[in-house]
């Protein structure tokens, strides 16, 4: 088998080995096997700073803990890989202890489209009763709102090696580098753990590349428009209005890519925000894989499809007082039951191409927002159900589903000039 070809330089290696020394000494109170994995982690950074990243050896490092994070979001994301190959991944390593925990902030990708923290920990305790409430992150002494995922517990965990993302829908503006992350821990026997890790930023921030497109396209009838495309490291955003006039409502486009200079293509973010905005008020946007490091003269995008259904007929009406279905489409075909605070809907399936309802959107009977609590999905041989909880309330409501299959179009591409 031949070996991975990996150059890394003689300085640089001797910086690592003595950073590494002193994290070691830094930390003996903690358990003995976290030393290899600090050098190993540490070692690793180095490498996958320095080389494209292989899946073979993606697949090695990801079996080191404080890189699986990273090195998943690599092999999931071509965006985060473009970001590593360039170097825009920027190096943290600060560790900070207490109360038996060790945390630390591997790093940051920072943009003015989002900001991801890359972190693992580990614990003199058994960490299976840990769980990470909330992370606040401050610019300086100002807060940032979010964030708008991190992963709370995970089964069986051993140690932690996660990431925490905030998304922004409005480019933030840096007025400062100095930032502090603070992480909120609860542990059922040790109670609140909270670590502040203070960092400042080294690198540039990236400037978001904006195209202004005003591209209508019309679909047997309906019409949006495009208006633009904001490309950064962390994602590409397609900001999209739809046509007032449209006799159908869009609910969804499917499948969204675009392609790079090489001819590959950039889907959609998995297991990150996807979409931004609400549809129904006529204007969303949605989110791809970056592809800010790929220069071109036109960006190709593709719709795999656009599913709609006549405007008026995208909600079901019940009554959560009698428990009663007051209207629903024809086309709804489905059973509905209803209880003092649920709605579940059995699918059969194979029916809406496995797809949800996300039935998350409701609103009383006086026009006011009915508060959407939580859904789960169960299965038997022949139905998939799902079920959405909403706040207590024993009134009327309408309740919109925001997916059905019910394609107007499909495999539409659109190529748009960036110049």
């Amino acid at each position: 088998m031949n070996k991975l070809p990996i150059d890394v330089p003689k300085e640089k290696l001797q910086q690592i080995r003595m950073d590494t020394f002193r994290k070691v000494q830094r930390e003996k109170r903690i358990k003995k096997r976290i030393v290899p994995v600090a050098i190993v982690t540490l070692f690793c950074v180095s490498i996958l700073l320095s080389i494209r990243v292989s899946p073979t050896f993606a697949s090695y490092v990801a079996k080191i803990p404080g890189f699986y994070a990273l090195v998943s979001a690599v092999r999931s994301d071509a965006g985060i890989k473009d970001i590593v190959d360039n170097q825009y991944f920027e190096e943290i390593n600060v560790t900070e202890s207490k109360n038996g925990l060790s945390l630390t902030l591997q790093g940051v990708i920072a943009d003015h489209s989002g900001f991801v923290l890359f972190y693992d920990a580990d614990a003199l305790f058994d960490m299976s009763k840990l769980y990470l409430n909330d992370v606040q992150l401050f610019q300086g002494d100002d807060e940032i709102p979010g964030p708008n995922s991190f992963t709370s517990n995970a089964d069986n965990q051993e140690y932690i090696s996660s990431l925490v993302e905030y998304s922004f829908s409005e480019p933030i503006v840096y007025t400062s580098k100095d930032f502090k992350a603070v992480f909120h821990f609860n542990d059922i026997d040790k109670g609140n753990i909270e670590i502040t890790i203070p960092f400042t930023l080294q690198n540039d921030i990236a400037q978001e590349k904006v195209i202004d497109t005003n591209r209508t396209v019309d679909v047997d009838g309906q019409k949006f428009t495009i208006t633009q495309i904001r490309r950064s490291p962390l994602k590409t955003a397609i900001d999209i209005e739809i046509e007032e006039a449209n006799t159908m409502q869009i609910l969804a486009f499917d499948d969204i890519a675009v392609m790079t200079d090489s001819g590959e293509r950039r889907y959609s973010i998995i297991n990150r925000i996807e979409t931004d905005g609400d549809i129904r008020d006529g204007k969303i946007t949605l989110y791809v894989q970056s592809n800010y490091f790929h220069e071109a003269d036109s960006l190709m995008i593709h719709i795999g499809g656009i599913q709609a259904v006549p405007k008026g007929e995208d909600f079901i009406e019940v009554d959560f007082g009698t428990k009663e279905v007051l209207t629903k489409p024809e086309f709804f075909d489905w059973d509905i039951s209803v209880t003092s605070q649920n709605v579940s809907v059995a699918l059969k399936k194979g029916d809406n191409q496995g797809r949800d309802l996300r039935l998350w959107n409701a609103v009383k009977e006086d026009g006011t927002p009915l508060e959407f609590a939580r859904s789960t999905f169960s299965r038997d041989g022949q139905y998939e159900i799902e079920t959405t909880q909403f706040q207590d309330y024993d009134g009327k409501a309408k309740i919109y589903f925001s997916y059905y299959f019910n394609p107007i179009g499909e495999n539409i591409e659109l190529d748009i000039p960036l110049q």
